[in-house]
């Protein structure tokens, strides 16, 4: 595929999910990720969550990125959280959306 093919791919799969569930481990969020978040913003409810113990470079600094926080339906923190809490955490996101964002 061409950038361009995969880009239009991205789009269309933003397009079409229900909710954007977006992982932002890292020293600093995935810029492709994060524009998949502004992207959405406004169309869909958006999820970010961290399970990364590293913090940004400045130590008292948050684990997320306002423009994220604030835009975002939730921000979940889940450092040194197993798999399984990983995935109730993000079930419990999901299912505390209202149901008007969820259609």
């Amino acid at each position: 595929m061409t950038a361009r093919q995969i880009f239009l791919k991205d789009v269309e799969g933003v397009d079409w999910a229900e909710a954007v569930v977006a992982n932002m481990d890292g020293p600093d969020p995935d810029s492709g990720t994060c524009w998949e978040c502004g992207y959405a913003y406004g169309k869909k409810p958006v999820i970010v969550y961290r399970t990364d113990f590293r913090e940004a470079d400045e130590p008292d600094k948050a684990p997320f990125n306002l423009m994220l926080t604030e835009s975002a339906a939730a921000a979940v923190d889940l450092r040194f959280a197993s798999t399984d809490r990983v995935a109730e955490a993000l079930h419990d996101a999901l299912a505390a959306l209202p149901a008007a964002r969820k259609a």
